[in-house]
C-alpha cells in the first residue's frame, strides 16, 4: 500500500514538474513577444506574430526552401533610413516523427529599387544547410581572406565582382557569420541566429552600412 502510495506521489511530482515547464514556455513566449512590439513600437514598425506568405514573398529564400512548414514569425516592418524594411524569423522542418527537427535563421531586408542581377553570398558553413544553389555559378573571388571564409554565387560574373570588392569585402570579413543576397529590387543580410528584440537597432544598422557599400 506504501509503494502504491509512493508512485501517485510521484506521479503527481512528474504532472507538476510538466505543467511548470509548459507554464514557463508561455510565458516566455508572451515575454518575449511583449518585447518585440515594444521594439516596433519604439522603431514605428508594425509587428506581426507569423506569415506564411513571407516565405513566397522574396526570391532569396528560394535557396532556403528546404523542408516543410516554411514560414515566417515575429515580423516587423517599416521604414528605415526612409527604405521599406522587413525584418523576420525564417523556420521550416526536416525530417519525421521522432526525427523530425526545426531549423531557424533570421533576416533583414531593404528595398534597394535597383534592376540588378541576383547574387548570393553565403558563410562557408551554410553550405551544407543550403544543399545545391541552383541556378547560379559560384563565382571565384580574388581576394583570399573572402574565399576562405565565404562561397559566391552570381548569375553575372562582372556584377558580382563589382559588389564584391572594395567596403562590403571589409565588412563581411568583419562579419564571417552573414550572409547577403540581392535581388532585383531588395538586398537581404541573413544570419543563422533568431532575431532579439534588443539586437533589432543592431541589424538594422548592420543592413544600412551593408546597402551603403553597394556600389549603385
Amino acid at each position: 500500500m506504501q509503494d502504491v502510495f509512493s508512485n501517485i506521489l510521484f506521479g503527481m511530482f512528474l504532472c507538476g514538474i510538466a505543467v511548470l515547464a509548459v507554464s514557463l514556455f508561455f510565458y516566455y513566449q508572451f515575454l518575449k513577444k511583449r518585447a518585440f512590439l515594444e521594439t516596433a513600437r519604439k522603431l514605428k514598425f508594425r509587428y506581426y506574430y507569423r506569415s506564411y506568405a513571407i516565405p513566397r514573398r522574396f526570391a532569396f529564400l528560394g535557396e532556403q526552401r528546404r523542408g516543410r512548414g516554411r514560414h515566417a514569425l515575429n515580423i516587423l516592418l517599416g521604414r528605415h533610413a526612409d527604405t521599406e524594411t522587413v525584418l523576420f524569423d525564417y523556420c521550416y522542418s526536416t525530417g519525421l516523427g521522432a526525427e523530425k527537427k526545426w531549423h531557424y535563421g533570421s533576416f533583414a531586408v531593404m528595398h534597394h529599387g535597383r534592376n540588378c542581377p541576383p547574387l548570393r553570398v553565403y558563410p562557408k558553413s551554410m553550405l551544407s544547410e543550403l544543399g545545391d544553389i541552383i541556378g547560379y555559378e559560384e563565382v571565384y573571388v580574388d581576394h583570399n581572406a573572402l574565399s576562405e571564409k565565404f562561397s559566391v554565387f552570381a548569375a553575372n560574373d562582372l556584377f558580382a565582382h563589382s559588389i564584391i570588392a572594395g567596403p562590403l569585402a571589409e565588412y563581411l570579413l568583419r562579419h564571417p557569420e552573414l550572409s547577403v543576397e540581392i535581388d532585383p529590387i531588395w538586398l537581404a543580410v541573413g544570419s543563422q541566429e533568431t532575431l532579439i528584440p534588443e539586437d533589432i537597432p543592431r541589424r538594422l544598422n548592420q543592413l544600412e552600412k551593408i546597402r551603403k557599400a553597394l556600389p549603385f
